[in-house]
């Protein structure tokens, strides 16, 4: 009988380790290695703003143009996923803003992903003051808020990358036929982690819409330091700009 036992533990215990390699293969290539790079590597200028609930929240802000976009990441990462496109909205004459969400690295708190939107519409008031019109741009988690945000607040427009129907304690299947701005769906053709959720949601939406699809698996702003980064970069660019008053 202990050896019978014994052989059921050692099965399961085997079950266990191929599941979790199967969980570790189905992720792989989703997430391309960002730079590595400390909070005075971020550059841009030092900012802190506090939630609705009394969190401070710390972040980066870049260049001085009158057209704000706010840049919220996914996770697990925090705001330097962002840092090169920030710097490149800069030089195009943008005003952009990366931070982290509460518990990430310089932000404080706890870990809360249920509390996304809570920070990012944060972000998106000590944004309001500085310019004109926001455009926010959010990967995954950051793109769930980023429809939480953009469906009761006025936006410019949005960019949702690798945007899934639910995760970390929201759901965005409702909130998103209340968006009413623009918006570009990103999202890469086999990426597991979202598995056609992007196409789900873009078929709801009911505000002027666009969605790209590229080849592959990468999710978030992995496709940024992928072979299609330049190409989402200028994607980006082009959707901002398109959608910038008529002088």
């Amino acid at each position: 009988m202990l050896l019978q036992n014994l052989m059921i533990h050692v099965r399961i215990k085997r079950t266990s380790v191929l599941a979790i390699t199967a969980i570790l293969a189905l992720t792989a290539g989703c997430f391309a290695p960002a730079p590595t790079r400390t909070p005075q590597d971020l550059g841009g200028e030092h900012v802190s703003f506090t939630t609705s609930d009394g969190v401070l929240l710390r972040g980066h802000l870049y260049g001085t143009g009158s057209t704000g976009v706010i840049l919220a990441h996914m996770y697990p990462a925090d705001q330097s996923d962002w840092t090169d496109f920030a710097q490149v909205l800069a030089a195009h004459g943008y005003q952009a803003l990366t931070f982290d969400f509460r518990g990430f690295t310089e932000s404080e708190g706890s870990s809360g992903t249920e509390y996304a939107g809570t920070d990012l519409l944060a972000a998106y008031q000590f944004m309001r003051t500085r310019v004109s019109r926001i455009y926010i741009a959010g990967a995954s988690l950051g793109a769930e808020a980023a429809i939480l945000v953009g469906a009761r607040d006025d936006v410019a427009g949005l960019i949702l990358i690798s945007v899934p129907t639910s995760f970390g304690g929201i759901v965005v299947t409702d909130s998103i036929r209340h968006v009413r701005a623009p918006i570009l769906f990103v999202t890469s053709a086999t990426d597991p982690l979202v598995g056609g959720q992007p196409e789900i949601l873009y078929r709801e939406a009911v505000a002027p819409k666009s969605i790209k699809v590229y080849p592959g698996r990468a999710h978030g702003t992995a496709i940024l330091f992928g072979p299609y980064g330049a190409d989402l970069q200028a994607l980006m660019l082009r959707s901002i700009a398109d959608h910038q008053p008529k002088n």
